[in-house]
Parts: structure tokens; sequence; C-alpha cells
């Protein structure tokens, strides 16, 4: 004896879009993931060459310095959110405490830039305003998200433990 044939709880066509959904998304992902990939290898690629380059022409010690911290947090970024694009895809679900990460890096990364040009300048007048108040802003900013990111370990496990690592 068969046994007895159950309905399904979501008719057909449903399913079929859902499925076809998870597919679509699932499509993306790979799609960020591999430009996440090829953004990093011409970051290394672009790094290598700028720091030949910058040895050629004898460039000072510091400028040299200052290209490859910015180059490796710039890499840093990019590896932080492909850590992220993984999450999300073994997940299934998206946090919030990486884009704060991949944030307090921008602004520390920023921050470099604009001390290196203020030494690299004779800046006055307004332009100096100007740099003085980007660099408030930004030291600002930094202290925000690192507040945030306390805050948010401080709360408790919100899905997100970095420790855990992935399954």
């Amino acid at each position: 004896m068969d046994p007895p044939r159950q309905e399904p709880t979501e008719p057909r066509l449903t399913h079929g879009v859902r499925t076809g959904l998870v597919i679509i998304e699932e499509s993306f992902y790979i799609v960020v993931g591999l430009l996440l990939f090829a953004a990093g290898a011409l970051v290394v690629v672009g790094t290598i060459t700028a720091l030949v380059h910058s040895i050629r022409t004898r460039e000072s010690a510091v400028n040299i310095g200052i290209v490859l911290l910015d180059r490796t947090l710039l890499l840093l970024i990019v590896a932080e959110l492909t850590h992220t694009l993984r999450y999300v895809v073994l997940r299934g679900r998206i946090v919030v405490e990486p884009f704060l990460f991949v944030g307090l890096i921008a602004v520390v990364r920023r921050v470099l830039i604009v001390t290196a040009e203020l030494e690299q300048q004779t800046v006055s007048g307004r332009a100096l305003t100007n740099q003085l108040l980007e660099l408030g802003l930004l030291g600002f900013l930094a202290l925000t998200l690192a507040v945030s990111i306390f805050l948010l370990r401080r709360s408790g496990p919100a899905g997100y433990d970095p420790a855990q690592g992935s399954d």
C-alpha cells in the first residue's frame, strides 16, 4: 500500500520563485566574491608596482612607508569585506560588526592620507583649516565607531561571533 500523498504546504509556483530567488542571490554573492578577489589581487599588484617605482625614483623612506601602509589598510578592507561576505553566505544573515570594522579601517586610512598631505605641503589659511577640520571629524568618527563596536560586543552575541570562525 502506498503512503497517503501529502499536499505541499505551498504552491509549486511559490516554491519555484523562492528557489529561483535563492539561486539569483547566491549567484550575486559569487560575483561579488570574485570581484573582491580581483580587487585584492589588483591592490597587491599595484602595491608592488608602486613600491618598485618609489625605490627606483629614490623617494624618501617615509613616503614609501605611507604608500605601503595605505595599500595594506586597503587590502585589509577588502579582506574584511570578503570575510563578511563569506559569513553572510554561510549563515544566511547580515551582521553589522564587520562593517563597523571596515569603517574604522577606512577612517584610519584617511587620517594617514590627510596627515601625509599635511607633511608634504605647506598649507595655510583656509586649506589648513579644512584639513584640520577633516582630521577632527575623522577622529570623532573613529571614536564613534570604536564605541559602537565596544557596545555591540558588550551587548552579547547577536548572531556574530568572530571567535567562532567558519563552519
